[in-house]
């Protein structure tokens, strides 16, 4: 341990320079209070009127005795754990009424005295959270109820005043020490009275005492305040009206005394709320839904930061009586502060002292440390009760150490202390306080020894967690919990980085506990972790305390938040020690700043006095400076701390860059900042009224000193930091002023830096991008052959008729499987543009890339026709390429080689045909290429053909061009060749007349990859004459898809087609076959009747099949004979 702390001495004095981060947000809290009473529970007790309460540390339960049911006095005991009552079934005092309670945090019980039950009683009992015992002591008070009792943590004993006797009033003074009660004489009192209320305000170490009923049946609204010694009246501004049977009970997180409901001079029930801070009362928005009521018991639970009502009655009357549980929940936005204590007795000065606070006793435990920088160790054990320090004195001690982990564990009452660095090293024992002696643990297992390790214990599972510290072999990162029997190493998912002098707490309101930096390999942290009984998380956030080590942590239970102090830490352009204060309220950190601090230090120990509501601080050294001073001094931290006035001085200096930032690159920012530090030297707090930054936008200031309301403590300092980033080439001036209350507080200093342009580069990657189906491509800015970002690049695509942008600042534009609508298939060498329009700061440039288009298409079609006809022809392959049909993307066939290979295989040959496919005449809107091949004069006969697309005449190669997709479809048909064929050969001239006939117009719709089974289309071509020498032309296309069953001459099925005439409206054209006869009627559209008009029948060739002239005629027939 010497050796690093002989190093950390010698680094104290560099400065180092960091890039100046954003300011924390700084919190600066009004005296308010937001509070409202809530039922809690529906179920425990029954109802009654005043019962005895109070809350019981050790067991973090109210505990509540007795009262006036509607028939008796009652003497049952109850616990409340903040959810739920649970009856103790023990036996103890007497039943009755109207007693009073409190609990005495120094001895660990619950003190109950007098109280009514078939006569007034004058006895005291003692609750240990288990049994009921009572105390026979040498004095008693006289019996009385309508009592009011308090414990004054400040001199350890229970204060009772006045009541009522079996006649008259009292006004007596006494108090009870855990052994006997003692009359006090005091030089002034309050009056006689009874039905008064008094609670003990730990933050001013006062009684309070407020209203009653004076002898003469009066009610007062005096009140009073009791110092130990004597009362005094005190007079407010503002002030709740007369009353007795009211509730009384301090809250130190609303910041002060709490008094709801009573009666008043008509004995009328009240429902308000009080709050008294001290100063004046204020009336705290009340929630109507809570009845008025008197005579409930009320106790604060400090553990839920809550006050809590039982019972009471809605008159004198007692009917009815209330059962239900309140609790008053709130915050106070009272001004935090720092004060130091001044006891006449203090431990030795020390740094890496153990300290925790023992809510069982009240108390917050010390133990060693070191008193020099050379391992000087302690081993003495102190106790602070909030205005004194105590040397205890047990049997047995730990061996001095420094640097252990203690934390108390509130389930067993005792404090648990581990590891640390002693005289012959670290050590990895565990011993326990149990409030008079020192214990040694021997579990089975026990973590490496460490030092500098952060440990806290989890109340909400009920053990110690422990992690990191600094071990026989380097910083450690295991994670360990102790059940007070057994330590258990844990195995957690993800886990802080190794580290030693972090800070850990346990938040109880989420269950969690949180861990703040520490020091790694790497240097100081300001990472901030959470414990969830099984696993860390880092939680990220957006502003937090700069990084340190040696930091001091402790929950708050009262205001629900961690507060971190201090701590050896890095600041832009800063090492050393700090004395800020943060606080963590389980999403994010916020910057205090209170209007005194204790001075810079790391190392101190700290622990939060639940009872009182105050953080408490002992010692630690300022290793910044050398020799490090080493402190003796103790501080509180908390609401209503008010701090003597001293006079303000400062010193402001310059680090870092100093005011002159250089050459610059214009849009980049300064690799450093100027650094101003505004330190707080006098003996009072340093107000900042501005610091300013004129000039242009080039300079940027961001700092964490407080302004105007806000205080800079004194012994604080806190900086300016600002940084240059040019938005034009040339010289840029600017200047920062300061102004604060202390002489030589009007500085200026001036600020001055240039602008510099470079050239900028741009790469598309890749060069060549092919797309068929999507691909990646990215365009990225340079600066000096560097990644440059904040600059816009745009990336441009080919488009059709027009382009397609993307545009990123981030310095690299990406485009990911980009759609081509209307672009043709093909190489296009500057498919890909991007481009950098350039600034003041930076060139333009540009660059380009090839893009290479492709387009799938299906490669084969097959299918069967029949030639009748043994002229010479032609057959025609149409390609359908929308890819997907939705899209117009079009391969451009006129300017693409992909050509179409016809192979007619026959009865006896088989022969290749070739055609190169060109753009069909709706290519545009359709996307159609064809390709039609001559055909010499076939034999007779059925045919196969198989059409391919390949890359050119005469080859057998597929279309480089266009690939294979199992999703497209193509068509191929072969219109010219064909017509009726008799029996015999001959070709017919009215089908009605050859019923033997084969059809011979047919086409192909393939599936590629499939044999084309039975997908033979049939084309009737019916040509009508209209009138007026009109002829209209339709051709009915049956595909076999419609015909499944045809088989030879058996098959029944129908076919139509709705076509538009321009002079007779819409007409159907119907093709019905049965058992191999086939039937075309033309019909009108809308009456389905037969149509008006001529028909002609005639083959594509002009052949003419049949023809009824002028005449309208509904049926033509014939025989097909289908060979599929």
């Amino acid at each position: 341990m010497k050796q690093l702390v002989t190093a950390r001495i010698a680094a104290a004095a560099a400065l180092v320079a960091f890039v100046a981060a954003a300011a924390p947000t700084a919190s600066h809290a009004q005296t308010t209070v937001t509070a409202n009473w809530v039922q809690t529970s529906t179920q425990g007790p029954s109802p009654r009127v005043g019962p005895a309460m109070a809350y019981d540390l050790v067991d973090r339960k109210t505990v509540l005795f007795g009262g006036g049911g509607t028939s008796d006095t009652l003497a049952d005991t109850w616990q409340y754990d903040g959810t739920a009552w649970t009856q103790v079934p023990v036996s103890g005092p007497l039943g009755r009424t109207l007693a009073s309670m409190v609990y005495d945090s120094t001895r660990g019980v619950a003190v109950l005295f007098g109280g009514y039950n078939n006569g007034i009683r004058s006895d005291t009992w003692e609750w240990n959270g288990s049994a009921w015992n009572q105390r026979l002591t040498a004095h008693i008070p006289p019996a009385r109820l309508w009592t009011a009792m308090t414990y004054d943590l400040a001199r350890h004993v229970v204060v009772l005043f006045g009541g009522a006797p079996g006649t008259g009033l009292l006004n007596d003074t006494w108090q009870y020490d855990g052994n006997d009660w003692t009359q006090l004489t005091t030089a002034h009192s309050p009056p006689a009275r009874r039905g008064h209320g008094l609670a003990f305000d730990s933050a001013r170490e006062r009684v309070v005492l407020f209203g009653g009923q004076d002898p003469t049946g009066v009610n007062l609204n005096d009140m009073w305040e009791f110092d130990g010694t004597d009362w005094s009246q005190v007079t407010t501004a503002h002030s709740p009206s007369a009353r007795l049977w009211h509730s009384m009970a301090y809250d130190p997180n609303l910041g002060g005394t709490v008094m709801f409901a009573g009666a008043s001079d008509t004995n009328n029930p009240f429902n308000d709320t009080w709050l008294y801070d001290g100063a004046d009362w204020q009336q705290i928005t009340p929630n109507p839904n809570v009845n008025p009521r008197l005579q409930a018991a009320m106790s604060y639970d400090p553990n839920r930061a809550e006050i809590v009502v039982f019972g009471g009655a809605a008159n004198i009357q007692y009917t009815p009586q209330y059962g239900d549980t309140l609790a008053l929940r709130g915050v106070t936005t009272s001004p935090l502060d720092w004060a130091q204590a001044n006891p006449s007795l203090a431990p030795s000065a020390r740094v890496w002292s153990q300290m925790d606070y023992d809510s069982g006793r009240g108390v917050s435990v010390l133990f060693g440390g070191s008193s020099d920088s050379g391992g000087g160790n302690l081993h003495d054990t102190w106790e602070w009760d909030g205005a004194r320090w105590t040397q205890m004195a047990p049997t047995a001690s730990p061996p001095a150490v420094a640097g252990g982990m203690m934390a108390y564990d509130s389930s067993r009452g005792v404090s648990v202390l581990f590891g640390g660095s002693g005289s012959t090293g670290n050590s990895s024992s565990t011993w326990e306080w149990d409030g008079t002696n020192w214990t040694q643990k021997s579990p089975a297992t026990s973590p490496p020894a460490r030092v500098w390790a952060a440990m806290t214990y989890d109340s909400a599972r009920g053990r110690m967690v422990l992690f990191g510290g600094d071990g026989p072999s380097g910083l450690l990162a295991d994670t360990w919990t102790y059940d007070g029997t057994t330590w258990t190493q844990m195995s957690p998912a993800s886990a802080p980085s190794p580290r030693d002098g972090p800070a850990l707490a346990f938040d109880p309101t989420r269950g969690r506990a949180v861990l703040f930096g520490g020091h790694d390999s790497n240097g100081r942290l300001a990472d901030t972790w959470e414990w969830d009984g099984a696993n860390w998380m880092q939680i990220p956030t957006t502003t937090a305390p700069h990084a340190r080590f040696w930091e001091s942590i402790a929950f708050d239970t009262q205001r629900g938040k961690a507060v971190l102090f201090g701590g050896d830490h890095f600041q832009p352009n800063d090492l050393g020690e700090s004395n800020d204060t943060w606080e963590w309220d389980g999403a994010q950190w916020t910057h205090d700043f209170p209007a005194a601090a204790p001075p810079i230090r790391s190392g101190q120990s700290m622990a939060y006095d639940a009872t009182r509501g105050r953080m408490v601080v002992f010692g630690g050294w300022n290793a910044a400076t050398s020799p490090a001073p080493i402190y003796g001094d103790t501080w509180e931290f908390g609401n209503g701390i008010q701090t003597p006035p001293g006079t303000p001085s400062a010193t402001l200096n310059v680090f870092g860059l100093g005011t002159n930032f250089g050459s610059v690159n214009v849009g980049s920012t300064a690799n450093g900042v100027a650094a101003f530090m505004l330190s707080s030297t006098g003996t009072g707090p340093l107000a900042v009224n501005s610091i300013a930054l004129t000039g242009p936008s080039d300079f940027a200031l961001s700092t964490d000193c407080p302004m105007n309301a806000d205080p800079l403590p004194a012994g604080s300092y806190c900086m300016a930091i600002v940084s240059f980033t040019p938005t034009a080439a040339g010289p840029r001036t600017a200047s920062i002023g300061f102004i604060y209350n202390a002489p030589g507080g009007n500085q200026t200093f001036q600020l001055q830096g240039t602008g510099v342009v470079h050239p900028t580069s741009l790469t598309v990657s890749p060069a060549t991008a092919v797309f068929n189906g999507g691909a990646i491509i990215s365009a990225s800015l340079q600066v000096d052959g560097k990644p440059f970002a904040g600059q816009p690049v745009t990336l441009s695509l080919l488009n059709g008729a027009g382009t397609t942008t993307r545009t990123d600042s981030s310095g690299v534009a990406v485009w990911f499987g980009v759609s081509f609508a209307g672009i043709h298939a093909g190489s296009y060498p500057t498919g890909i543009q991007a481009s950098f329009a350039g600034s003041p700061a930076y060139a333009p440039s540009s660059a380009t890339a090839a893009l290479v288009i492709t387009q799938p298409v299906t490669t084969t079609y097959t299918g069967e026709f029949y030639i009748a006809d043994t002229t010479a022809g032609h057959i025609t392959v149409q390609v359908d390429q929308r890819t997907p049909a939705s899209d117009p993307q079009f391969i451009d066939y006129a300017n693409t080689a992909v050509w179409a290979r016809f192979t007619v295989i026959g009865p006896a040959s088989s022969a290749d045909f070739y055609a190169k496919v060109t753009d069909a005449p709706s290519w545009s809107t359709t996307g159609l290429g064809v390709a039609t091949a001559s055909l010499p004069a076939l034999a007779d006969g059925g045919y196969t053909v198989v059409a391919a697309l390949v890359d050119g005449p005469s080859s057998a190669s597929p279309s480089s061009a266009v690939s294979s997709d199992d999703t497209r479809t193509g068509l191929v048909s072969s219109p010219t060749k064909g017509g009726y064929m008799s029996g015999g050969g001959a070709i017919a001239t009215d089908p009605a007349t050859n019923t033997g006939d084969k059809h011979g117009y047919f086409s192909l719709q393939m599936k590629p990859g499939k044999q084309p089974v039975g997908n033979l289309v049939y084309i009737y071509r019916v040509r009508m004459d209209v009138g007026g020498g009109n002829l209209r032309d339709v051709d009915v296309w049956v595909t076999s898809t419609s015909i499944t069953t045809l088989s030879a001459d058996s098959a029944t099925g129908q076919f139509a087609v709705e076509y538009i005439d321009a002079l007779t409206g819409q007409r159907y054209t119907t093709f019905e076959f049965s058992g191999g006869t086939f039937k075309l009627n033309v019909v009108d559209a809308t009456s389905k009747s037969p149509a008006k008009f001529g028909l002609v029948l005639k083959g594509p060739n002009g052949t003419l099949f049949h023809s009824t002239g002028s005449a309208p005629a509904p049926v033509v027939l014939g025989r097909l004979v289908s060979a599929l």
